[in-house]
This record gives C-alpha cells, structure tokens and sequence, in this order.
C-alpha cells in the first residue's frame, strides 16, 4: 500500500491527479502541465530545426536555431570576427559541454561547424566525408550576440548583475535582443510589445529610411485596439482602423481603392469578345499597375524610435521595381517573404510537434488508473525528484559538469533499487 500520510483527496478539483501533496510535493498534473509548457517552448524555437544532421549542406538557411560556441572560438570574446555558429545537431554531437550561447534564431545562416573558424581543434563529427575544415561561410553575419552579450547596454543574458526579471524583445531585421526599457520607446511599449507580431529598432528604422513611410501601419496606440489584438492576430485593416495618428493620406488613397473596385461591378454587364461579362473573368495586373510605387509618400507620422507591427505589415510593402531596387541595396529583400519572420518559423515549429504530446499521453494514462494507483504514481514521483536534487547537488558542491553518462547512472541506480523492493513481501494493517 502507499504511504499516504502526505496525501490528501480534495473534492473540489477534477477527478484525474486529486492528490494533493504538501508543499515540497507536486501533484502529477503539476508535472505534466510543467512538461507541456517545456514542450511548447521547445517546439516554438527548436521544432524547425533539425536535431539530427548538420545543415551545412543545405547552405545558408532561412531560418534555424543557432549557438555560439566560446570554448572552440575563444577570441570571439573580444573580436567580433572570430565568432562562428553551429546548428542544432552539432550543438548536440561536437559540442558537448562545451560554453555553447544560445542565439534563439538567425536567418539565412550557413553552420560554421565544418569550417576553418572552428580551427583545428574541434572537427565537426556530422560530416565525416570531410576531410579538412572548409573555407569560412563569407556571407554568413554576426553580431554581439555571439559574444555573450545583447541589447544596447552590452550584457550577458541573463544578467548575473540583475534582481529583478528580465523583459526582452528582438529586432526583425538586426536580431539583436533589447531590453524593454532600454529601446526609447513610448510609455506604453509593453502593451504594445504583447499586441504585435514583429518590432524594429530604432537603429534599423533610420538604417532603412523606407520603412518610415510605412508607420502609418503600426501599432502606435493600444489603448484603443480591440481584444483581437491580444494574440498578435492584427490585421492590416484592423491597424489602419486603430492608429490614433494615421494621416489623411492613407485614408484617402483606402477610400479611393474601395472606390474603384465598387466601380469594377458596373462593368459587370459589359462583355469582351467571347461575350462572357468581363467581371467573370480573373482581373490581371498590368504592367503599368506592377511598376507602380504604393509605397505611401509621406512619412511625417514617423517618431524617431522603435516601431511596433501587426501581423500583416510585411504584405503592405511596395513591390515596384523601384522599391525592389532598395530592397536589394540594402540587403532586405527577406523583409518580403511570408515565412521569413521569427514568429512563422514558431508557428512552423508548433505544427511540426502537433503530433500527440507527452501531456496528452500522460493526462490519458492518468485517466486510465484508479486513485490508489495515482497517489503511487505521485509519490514514486516525488521520490526520485528527491533523489536527483541530492544527486545533482554534489555536482554544484564539487564544481563538476553534470554528463549524460552521470544521469544514466543515476537512473540505473534508482532502477537497481527498484529492482530489489520488487518481491519483498509487505502487508497492509
């Protein structure tokens, strides 16, 4: 029988997981609510990339996690030119327990861990048909991050130095992360930070003059957007409708469109020559309307700092040729594609885990047991939690990094333990 001197059943709560324990316990809900969480977050930034092969030979990528690591490269601390990055699956198989920064996720980056700026110490074990380190990724770009250090005040994250909890955002072109409150931004940036789907430093704003044409789009107020915005699902149309500054212009030239296509359906009873109404009839776009610039003229409600955008923002950009042409100089030509941003890679990496979860597993096979069996179950939990904590403790006390071989053993302990309790015969009084 369980001991259940700790256990009591409320009857208050759903049926699966009653146990409740004191308070150095949890329940088994607390446990599998804990693994779903740490699943999504997995998912979100590590379900796109591939932890098992190395992607260089795939070239430069549209997007993957990344890292840097400071134990084969340590002159990147100092010198921005020695860095390198490697992919998930290197991270995993040749550069364990290594000092490895996490770099969340970088666009169109090729593995540095093949390459010559890995030197001659660490040989990349996913590409065993090479022979030699390969010339270094040329295309490949990195910024402080790779050191360790973020933002505009240059520190590590998390900071060792900071008490309090650490809010930060990244750029969409630049991909350094900034602090909240130290992007210069108006006083209700948090807010505005929860509503949008992409924010653009101050740096890059002026770096890329064009986009201060376009800030009639952004999120400038949320105090007066509706709930939809409260997971970032703002439409462009939903943008316009809210910003509490959108000039004149943009409202007319909106007008103006509604106009035209309300004038198209009178043309719906003319006919072309095969005497099928014309408004059937798929409406192409001219070679006259393609090279038109829509790129909106006036840029006076731009204010000099970070910008906040919808989900939409990126589908508003002009895609004349002459639009296309700064786009290309300036080296932004991503900023047109769909799948480019931070937030689609997330939703591809949520789809990508969409399969049945270790929650939904745990939640059924919990359903599946009577409550003596749950509280065994919970307790058996506790127990080994225990157990590890004592475990891992000796490990900070002598200043040792914890192995995956340190861990297997542990589990062959607590087995081997197991192994033994099995067959000794107790009675229940």
């Amino acid at each position: 029988m369980a001991n259940i001197n700790k256990v009591e059943i409320a009857d208050d709560v759903p049926e699966i997981g009653k146990a409740v324990l004191d308070e150095s316990s949890v329940t088994m809900l607390d446990v599998l609510e804990e693994e779903k969480e740490l699943e999504e977050e997995y998912a979100a930034v590590l379900g796109a990339s591939d932890e098992k092969a190395c992607t260089y030979a795939q070239g430069p990528v549209k997007r993957q996690a990344l890292y840097s690591c400071l134990t084969c490269c340590p002159e990147a601390r100092n010198d921005l030119t020695k860095c390198a990055g490697i992919c998930l699956a290197c991270s995993y198989q040749c550069h364990e327990n290594h000092e490895l920064v996490e770099l969340y996720t970088k666009r169109n980056f090729r593995c540095d861990c093949p390459t010559e700026r890995m030197g001659s110490s660490n040989r990349c074990r996913l590409n065993p048909s090479l022979l030699q380190p390969v010339a270094i990724n040329q295309n490949n770009l990195y910024n402080q991050n790779f050191q360790g250090l973020y933002c505009n005040c240059h520190r590590p994250y998390p900071d060792p130095e900071r008490t309090s909890e650490e809010l930060m955002l990244q750029c969409g072109i630049c991909e350094d992360w900034f602090h909240l409150h130290h992007i210069d931004g108006p006083a209700n940036s948090q807010r505005l930070m929860e509503a949008s789907s992409e924010m653009i430093c101050s740096g890059c704003m002026d770096k890329h003059e064009f986009l201060q044409h376009y800030t009639g789009l952004s999120l400038k107020s949320v105090n007066n957007l509706n709930e939809s915005v409260a997971d970032g699902n703002v439409t462009i149309a939903e943008e316009v409708s809210v910003c509490e500054d959108n000039d004149n212009k943009l409202k007319s030239d909106l007008d103006k469109s509604i106009s035209e296509i309300m004038n198209m359906g009178e043309a719906d009873e003319k006919t072309d020559t095969d005497n099928e109404p014309l408004s059937k009839k798929p409406k192409l776009e001219t070679e006259e309307q393609k090279s038109k610039c829509t790129r909106p003229i006036d840029k006076g409600n731009y204010e000099k700092g970070p910008t906040f955008w919808g989900t939409d923002w990126r589908n508003s950009l002009c895609r004349c040729p002459s639009c296309m042409l700064v786009y290309k100089k300036e080296k932004v030509e991503y900023l047109l594609d769909s799948e480019d941003s931070a937030k689609s890679y997330e939703e591809r990496g949520m789809q990508k885990a969409a399969a049945e979860s270790s929650y939904e597993q745990g939640i059924r096979a919990l359903a599946s047991i009577d409550r003596v069996q749950q509280i065994d179950v919970i307790t058996e939990y506790n127990r080994m939690k225990d157990k590890l904590k004592d475990y891992l403790q000796t490990f900070v006390a002598s200043k040792k990094v914890v192995t995956e071989d340190d861990i297997n053993r542990f589990f062959s302990e607590i087995r081997n333990e197991k192994n033994v309790e099995i067959g000794v015969p107790h009675f229940c009084r």
